[in-house]
């Protein structure tokens, strides 16, 4: 059987190597010079940038790639070093009310803990009725923590939109350790919050030396070395789609080609997909994918003259006097990311592309940050030897409060078809990381290689369905 997949990120990759193992004929298609999708990094004059901060959670994942790529070399990490940064303190990420409450200025503390005792009191059925993330995050911790944090700010420049008209389904994901809050009496509360430090250290994480990038380079090694064809350089323009198979119109060097296949696997962003589509989908379904939005990332690399810059190796900035929202020393990994002497920083920044941030150069955009780290105390100006900046689109899904009906329109149209199945962060629109991306790339090539056709709809279903329960992190 024939396999076309659109890009070469971590799902499109294991994608491609688990049904070359199969037996079955594959040909990837990816628009960039490389592989690896948001798992890659950026390499100058001996320094190595990932494309932010990655780490591999958990030990399916990890046992996963024991097995099947034996060849990525992987290194146990006692602690992901994150903190969050706001009222010139640290406090620990994922944040805990303990921490808060031992950490803030004590004139906050009483009315924190009487609006948490009446919270415990009213005992409120809080896992109905929100809507959107401030609602989940209040109900959770309540709003004088929310607000003590600026949580709301962190939303905002993350989404480029109020945490009110966010939906409450990225609270539930990614913010899914105030879960266990929401619905516990004050007691209860106190007492998890001082146990909630050791959960959190216990966590499996690993990393590759050398880079993240290791990761999907080694991936896409197996899979040529099983005979699967990588197409670089190559755009998809146009997806027909018909009853006998697929076919996907490249683009290369400014000319096109035709190739032909049996069953699509498309990771590309789903608002993509829709457009290339033909036949065009109904009228209503690619006025839906219009609605759906993704946020550009810019990463600001800073090459330091000096050994070490921070005591952490991650930082998140809720304040709104910082325009990034998070912070990396890429060291703090590996040292082997920086030359002998020196270090590196990676800063990162959301926008969308009509934003003015994004029409900035890098030297307008350094200007604003450096002084802004120099201000805060975590550089000085003259530390900076050298300025990289990156531009990553569609890196973010927005997850506006219309967004989850939108999107099950859009999905349930593509559900539908039965040899064409959209997976991956931006073919879900699913804000995952990297060891779901793997994970959900294994097991759905695992079933479609030995599936029979007329069981193939169920599958490409089932993805859908449970694109929210299955593959949160």
């Amino acid at each position: 059987m024939k396999f076309i997949i659109l890009g070469a990120g971590l799902s499109g990759l294991t994608c491609g190597a688990t049904l070359k193992r199969y037996g079955h004929d594959v040909s990837i298609v990816e628009k960039e010079s490389v592989v690896g999708g948001l798992a890659r990094s950026y390499r100058v004059h001996g320094y190595t940038f990932d494309y932010g901060p990655h780490f591999l959670f958990g030990d399916k994942v990890f046992h996963l790639i024991q097995e099947q790529y034996p060849a990525i070399a992987l290194k146990r990490v006692e602690s992901t070093k994150e903190k969050m940064f706001f009222t010139n303190k640290y406090f620990n990420f994922p944040f805990d009310p303990k921490n808060i409450l031992l950490q803030m200025d004590k004139k906050y503390v009483p009315g924190v803990l009487l609006e948490l005792f009446i919270k415990s009191m009213l005992r409120q059925n809080n896992s109905n009725g929100s809507q959107c993330v401030e609602d989940w995050v209040i109900q959770a911790v309540g709003r004088r923590i929310y607000e003590y944090i600026s949580l709301g700010g962190y939303v905002k420049k993350l989404f480029g939109l109020p945490p009110t008209e966010i939906s409450d389904e990225w609270g539930i994901q990614k913010l899914k350790f105030l879960a266990k809050w929401r619905d516990a009496n004050l007691i209860k509360l106190i007492t998890k919050a001082f146990s909630e430090g050791g959960n959190v250290k216990k966590r499996l994480i690993h990393y590759p030396a050398g880079g993240i990038d290791h990761i999907p380079i080694m991936i896409s090694e197996v899979f040529r070395s099983l005979g699967g064809e990588i197409l670089l350089n190559s755009e998809a323009v146009s997806v027909g789609y018909r009853k006998d198979g697929v076919s996907v119109t490249v683009k290369k060097d400014g000319e096109e080609y035709q190739l032909d296949g049996d069953f699509l696997i498309s990771t590309i962003p789903i608002t993509h997909l829709i457009r290339r589509l033909s036949p065009s989908p109904p009228f209503e379904v690619n006025n839906k994918a219009r609605l759906l939005r993704y946020r550009t990332l810019l990463l600001l690399y800073l090459c330091i003259g000096k050994e070490a810059a921070l005591k952490h190796g991650c930082i998140y900035f809720t304040e709104d006097r910082f325009l990034f929202r998070r912070l990396t020393e890429f060291k703090h990994l590996d040292k082997a990311m920086s030359p002998e002497g020196k270090t590196s920083l990676c800063v990162e920044i959301t926008c969308f592309e009509n934003d003015e941030i994004h029409r900035m150069d890098k030297d307008e955009v350094s200007r604003i940050v450096v002084e802004q780290l120099e201000r805060g105390g975590f550089i000085l100006g003259n530390d900076v030897e050298g300025v990289h900046l990156l531009r990553i689109p569609y890196a973010y899904p927005v997850y506006g409060i219309n967004s989850r009906l939108v999107l099950d329109e859009v999905m349930t149209y593509l559900g539908s078809l039965d040899r064409l199945v959209s997976i991956g962060r931006q073919g879900l629109f699913f804000y995952n990381a990297m060891n779901s991306s793997i994970i959900m790339g294994s097991h759905l090539s695992e079933r479609l290689a030995v599936t029979d056709v007329s069981r193939r709809k169920e599958i490409i279903r089932g993805v859908y369905n449970d694109r929210r329960r299955k593959y949160i992190d």
